[in-house]
């Protein structure tokens, strides 16, 4: 069963023994390998056996995904792991040694993003900063800041003392600090070494130096048990301004103390058609041809490339688009439209649901509520925003279990009867229903009414009421915030959640590891495709991001691909912006 369906590219990579970089092209089934690498390596394990296979992951998104297929599979999910890095961090290394860190000893708290964004650019004022000043939170393994501008080094210092003040870490410190534990107290990474089998690396090219210390120290103290098994792309890397490094077989082997590591590719794309992979192929950096072997490889398709069409006449070209797929009989959400920058996701979706009042579109990718995933109202508000279904129970199930888990941090308790498991949780929240129409009245009577089933009473522990507080406080800052212009009603917060339905509008970033029938892009313009923040950067090249943009954003289409370069757009100095200089000079014969 493990290896239906799979090529023998596919079947090689699961059955190798050892430490493996997998570089996978675009439509290779990198995804479907690692799940079945998983379902492999546990079905190695001896049934008594306490070890697991994780896999880590870039998105909360891409976990789950493969949380749900090993579960369609039949695979035990006790034995299997899967979750971001900041997640494991927090879950195998912080929660449990932060007693060895005197800055955790007291206590602390996950700063969210949207708290740790505003902290910044209260300080950028005060600095003299200008909001869209790029400021680099990382840190290197000797604990000094990888930013290296004087005065963005001060202002961090300021930020630091901030967070310390107020028991919060954001993401990077949680990154250092988890090195810091292993790096001091190696004895951690030979008892997690001696926990975890496998440690799959999904999107290995946009992970972090400091991550790859992280796991490269618990494979290290591992006596050889523990393997390591990396895949991704190194032309997908568009990670680089928050720290991804695509390490090379020398560079992994170097920090795995010179340890084999063997390089397997696949090579075979079972999504797009020969002549948009053709299309691509000159945003590659390594060449490596690309066969297309799916069930589109020879459909002709369509490629076009307009830019002549004004910014204002955009909205209602893009509509003309998606009306001409919907009337070829592509569905709705095999439909995707990349904007160059997330701000412009719901302005862009209301346009054209106005125009196309009959069409669904699923705009996502704004988030209302923090990001902040270890948060127990954001554990318990996944549970209230999503339907009872058989798709998606074991998800529910596991959210559960997080949830129970979280609750005994905050109480030192356990939920008692009728409620001390997963499934009479699931029972509880199916059972509570609210009719307000705004989504944090509805959460706030819906958390209130499972406090009261609770018996539970969340002023006698703070934690617990300063995460609630946190959890509203996050989601104000971002309905209040004109430049998101997140919708507030329940039914948009529970969207969220749903299975992907309708025209899916996204950024590239945010769709990476996705794949569409038709794609349209727009703003595929200098300051946007890069990002003026990539182009005003000394350390990075600018053509290079671009490229790796490109090839991301054409590499999502199974048949027909849409490139727009808008005119009309400019600077905050009223300057017009550009197109894209690697599309605009591309000589090629569009439809």
């Amino acid at each position: 069963m493990i290896f239906n369906n799979l090529t023998p590219e596919q079947i090689r990579a699961v059955r190798e023994e050892g430490h493996v970089l997998l570089s996978a092209c675009p439509g290779s089934g990198k995804t479907k390998t690692i799940i079945h690498k998983l379902a492999y390596e546990v079905s190695q394990l001896d049934d008594t056996s306490k070890k697991k296979a994780i896999a880590v992951t870039f998105t909360v998104r891409a976990s789950e995904e493969i949380f749900k297929r090993l579960e369609r599979m039949g695979i035990d999910s006790k034995k299997v792991w899967s979750g971001t890095l900041h997640s494991f961090c927090l879950e195998w290394i912080i929660k449990p040694y932060s007693c060895y860190l005197t800055d955790l000893q007291n206590g602390y708290t996950i700063a969210d993003e949207a708290l740790t964004s505003s902290l910044l650019n209260d300080l950028k004022g005060s600095y003299k900063l200008e909001p869209f000043d790029n400021i680099n939170t990382r840190f290197e393994r000797d604990g000094s800041f990888t930013e290296s501008d004087a005065l963005k080094i001060r202002l961090l210092t300021d930020y630091h003392m901030e967070l310390k003040r107020k028991k919060l870490i954001d993401f990077d410190i949680l990154l250092y600090y988890s090195f810091k534990l292993l790096r001091n107290y190696p004895e951690i990474s030979k008892v997690l070494s001696n926990l975890l089998h496998l440690i799959c690396v999904d999107e290995y090219q946009d992970t972090q130096d400091l991550s790859y210390a992280i796991l490269c120290s618990i494979v290290n103290a591992s006596d050889g048990t523990t393997s390591l098994f990396l895949a991704g792309d190194v032309d997908q890397a568009i990670y680089h301004s928050f720290g991804g490094i695509a390490k090379s077989k020398k560079e992994i082997e170097t920090e795995l103390n010179g340890e084999e590591v063997k390089h397997l590719p696949l090579t075979g794309n079972f999504r797009s058609t020969q002549r948009i992979i053709d299309f691509y192929h000159s945003f590659q950096s390594i060449g490596i041809p690309i066969i297309a072997t799916g069930v589109n490889e020879n459909v002709q398709g369509v490629i076009t490339y307009n830019n002549t069409i004004h910014k204002d006449s955009l909205v209602t070209e893009v509509a003309r688009l998606i009306q001409d797929n919907l009337d070829k009989n592509v569905s709705e959400n095999e439909i995707c439209i990349l904007v160059p920058q997330w701000w412009l996701i719901t302005t862009i979706a209301r346009q054209l649901q106005t125009i196309l009042p009959n069409t669904s579109f699923d705009a996502s990718g704004i988030v209302p509520m923090s990001k902040n995933k270890d948060n127990f109202w954001y554990k318990l508000s996944r549970l209230f925003l999503t339907e009872p279904s058989p798709n998606i129970y074991a998800l529910r199930y596991q959210w559960a279990r997080e949830l129970m888990d979280k609750y005994y941090e905050h109480t030192g308790n356990i939920f008692v009867e009728p409620h001390n498991s997963e499934r009479n949780i699931l029972r509880l929240v199916n059972s509570i229903s609210s009719d307000e129409t705004e989504a944090v009245p509805y959460l706030k009577e819906c958390f209130n009414k499972f406090l009261m089933q609770l018996g539970l009473n969340i002023v006698n522990f703070e934690t617990l009421k300063d995460s609630w507080e946190a959890y509203f406080e996050s989601i104000d800052r971002r309905l209040n915030d004109s430049s998101y212009d997140v919708p507030s009603d329940v039914i948009s917060f529970k969207n969220l959640y749903k299975e992907r339905g309708g025209v899916v509008i996204n950024t590239c970033v945010g769709i990476k590891g996705e794949e569409f029938e038709t794609v349209i892009a727009f703003g595929l313009l200098k300051g946007y495709i890069p990002h003026w923040n990539e182009i005003m950067s000394r350390n990075v090249n600018e053509l290079e991001v671009s490229r790796k943009l490109l090839y991301v954003i054409c590499s999502r289409a199974k048949q027909n691909l849409h490139l727009i370069s808008e005119s009309g757009r400019t600077t905050r100095r009223g300057v017009e912006l550009e197109n894209t200089p690697l599309l605009i000079n591309k000589n090629y014969n569009y439809d």
